[in-house]
């Protein structure tokens, strides 16, 4: 039997799964990181309710979810801009109406879409995200001139190496019996190098073919040491299931 590692938990890795199964892999979740909330909890729904804003970008699952919670006590919100098809989903979900662009996958290549579409000089644009989330769509969106209201709705925190929920993916990763490790964030690769660490290994040593959902990560993964990464060409399922066929079968 080959299997497949995913850096996210068992639920999140359903849909994954189903995408891989026919190419012979079963998935194994491997829940590295985990999110928790922001220090200040309430301040996007503070931000929601001082200002209106000609646009939200939104750019993971979690700050959609984040951004549903905060938004309950809002009667309209502003035009919503999200990052992939899974973002837009998770709104839709929870009733807020998103805009996604086909050919974005990534919080900079949005940013750069709507400055395209929309004049946002001097114009405020709220971008719920996480503590540690990356800033570079912040900054693309300033050089247009919006006024960026930039809300930490959450914290993406490494889950402890010798927590039991890693250890089956862990141990398959370190013997060298994962065909496949698939990543979603960078936070994922710090958290995973950590893991695999602290069973006395490297992550740019492990026999495996690493796989990322896009660019960001692909890039977080190349830092730590990692050679060869497929990249998914888009940030869904089937994308990641495109990313691990050009490596498997080998």
């Amino acid at each position: 039997m080959a299997f497949a590692v995913l850096t996210r938990d068992e639920a999140d890795a359903r849909s994954y799964a189903a995408q891989l199964a026919p190419l012979g892999l079963d998935v194994v979740a491997m829940p590295v990181t985990r999110t928790a909330p922001a220090a200040d909890p309430n301040a996007l729904a503070r931000a929601l309710a001082a200002e209106d804003y000609a646009a939200i970008l939104v750019a993971s699952p979690r700050a959609a979810h984040e951004l549903a919670r905060a938004a309950q006590a809002t009667s309209a919100l502003s035009e919503v801009w999200a990052v992939g098809p899974a973002t837009k989903r998770a709104l839709e979900i929870a009733k807020l109406p998103a805009q996604h662009p086909a050919d974005v996958r990534d919080g900079v290549e949005l940013a750069k879409t709507l400055v395209t579409r929309r004049d946002l000089a001097g114009k405020r644009v709220l971008v719920p995200r996480a503590e540690e989330g990356r800033v570079e769509a912040l900054e693309v969106l300033r050089k247009a001139g919006a006024i960026v209201v930039d809300v930490v709705a959450y914290r993406t925190v490494a889950v402890a190496p010798d927590d039991p929920s890693l250890a089956p993916g862990a141990d398959l990763l370190v013997a060298g019996r994962a065909a496949v490790c698939a990543m979603f964030a960078p936070s994922q690769v710090a958290a995973l190098a950590a893991v695999v660490s602290a069973r006395g290994r490297s992550i740019a040593d492990l026999a495996t073919r690493f796989c990322a959902i896009g660019e960001t990560t692909a890039s977080a993964a190349r830092n730590a040491g990692i050679r060869e990464v497929a990249v998914a060409p888009a940030p869904t399922p089937e994308g990641m299931a495109q990313a691990v066929r050009s490596v498997y079968p080998p």
